[in-house]
């Protein structure tokens, strides 16, 4: 009767993971990581993805389900990286590699065939909002596990330049769109760890925006050779350039020495790309009142020169008056500074470092609330409560306004909102404890008796 009994249990969990919905939480709208590795009934959440990759038909069935158990595994990564539970995570990564590759070969069969429009976009914008779930998980894990994430980061990079090609090749100006904000993504990575001095990530971050810009030049020489009239995604382009190039220079201010170069890098080639979109809406006389490309790296060099109290010798500004070709040069010697401009910068110094200590406290007390609603989720699942439903989503959305406040460099108010969560928590710990106590107190009146 056991045996039958454990059967046909393990019958409806196999079930429910073949056929049922997923339930998508708040944060980072992921699907719940439900079973995780650390259960023992694990096995069945791997027998149920096995029988249902068997029951999709189809390349576009086949890489939308291996898409959907992707991101249940990422969301059990994540789900792990939030109780320290390293090994496990690192299984759920592997797994997200590894699903992740079927989806890259299914899409690979739709091109094919034809029919890769929907599930290439789908792929595109799935694997946007799992690398920012992989930059989070990547800046929490120790770092031991961070080639695991550095595995999994890869498989989605590759996952995303593969959709957004395959995207490109029948809808081009979508396919540019979506690249742009990858791109936007990945120098908004570069910001915020070049304010934390975190070298290798800044340089990661350049490195991939980099790969999607060489892809948005491919696409737009597809849309041409379509014969499509891309003079406004153009002039978006360009602005969308000289957007990217606002924050290139804002990375730059905050990067450590040893940093620089590369990010000296990418503002010359971005000023060079901003250069051949102004010239071929020039062509077209469609530039408007878009800056040409010289004005423009003066504009870069008087900010650096005003931020940095660089003199003009440290960065130069060439343009060819025949051709238009300019030239921006960064030296990476500190020019010669007054005594005044040495001070500002020192009183400016010291106001960074106040930041980057707030930064550290807002950023540690998020974890630390996570790490608690963890514990806490843990012993109501122990002792059967059902946490109040009201203060849980007041939890979530406290931590998610305090991820964005700490994103956009607002870190007393990402502390704050971060303080106001441990303080939802109190209220779900009185509620667990309140049930332990009275489960102890049973137990102590059973055993006198």
């Amino acid at each position: 009767m056991k045996l039958l009994r454990t059967v046909l249990i393990g019958c409806l969990l196999v079930t429910s993971f073949v056929f049922g919905g997923a339930a998508y939480a708040q944060d980072e709208e992921l699907p719940d990581p439900g079973l995780t590795p650390d259960s023992p009934f694990y096995f069945f959440d791997t027998l149920g993805k096995n029988i249902g990759m068997a029951f999709a038909f189809g390349s576009e069935a086949k890489a939308g389900r291996a898409l959907q158990y992707a991101e249940e595994r990422l969301a059990e990564a994540r789900a792990m990286a939030e109780k320290n539970r390293t090994r496990e995570m690192e299984r759920a990564a592997n797994d997200y590699d590894g699903f992740m590759a079927k989806v890259n070969q299914r899409l690979e069969e739709a091109k094919r065939q034809g029919i890769s429009d929907n599930i290439s976009e789908r792929i595109a914008l799935a694997t946007r909002k799992h690398l920012a779930v992989l930059d989070k998980v990547k800046d929490r894990v120790p770092e031991p596990a961070k080639e695991a994430i550095k595995r999994a980061r890869e498989a989605s990079e590759n996952g995303q330049l593969n959709a957004l090609r395959a995207l490109g090749e029948r809808k081009p100006e979508r396919a540019i769109d979506i690249n742009a904000e990858a791109i936007e993504d990945r120098l908004e990575r570069a910001r915020v760890r070049a304010s934390e001095n975190v070298t290798p990530d800044v340089e990661e971050a350049l490195d991939y925006a980099a790969r999607l810009t060489e892809l948005e030049e491919e696409m737009q020489a597809i849309a041409e050779e379509k014969g499509l009239d891309i003079t406004k995604l153009r002039q978006r382009l360009a602005q969308a350039t000289s957007n990217r190039l606002d924050v290139l220079t804002g990375v730059y201010e905050k990067a450590p020495e040893n940093a620089r170069k590369g990010i000296a890098n990418a503002i010359e080639n971005s000023v060079k790309k901003y250069e051949r979109e102004v010239e071929k809406l020039r062509e077209k006389n469609a530039l408007g009142d878009i800056p040409d490309a010289a004005t423009l790296a003066r504009r870069i060099q008087k900010e650096l020169q005003d931020k940095l109290h660089l003199t003009i010798t440290d960065v130069e500004v060439t343009s060819d008056n025949v051709s238009g070709n300019v030239t921006i040069q960064f030296k990476l010697l500190p020019g010669e500074r007054t005594q005044e401009k040495e001070r500002e910068r020192s009183a400016s110094t010291d106001e960074k470092n106040k930041a980057d200590e707030m930064a550290v406290k807002a950023r540690e007390a998020i974890a630390e609330a996570q790490e608690e609603m963890a514990g806490i989720r843990a012993r109501a699942e122990k002792q059967g409560v059902t946490l109040n439903a009201g203060a849980v989503e007041k939890f979530h959305r406290l931590i998610a306004d305090a991820k964005t406040a700490y994103t956009a460099g607002k870190y007393e108010e990402a502390a704050r909102l971060a303080k106001q969560a441990e303080e939802v928590l109190d209220d779900l710990k009185e509620s667990v404890e309140s049930r332990e106590d009275n489960t102890a107190a049973t137990a102590n009146r059973t055993g006198q008796r």
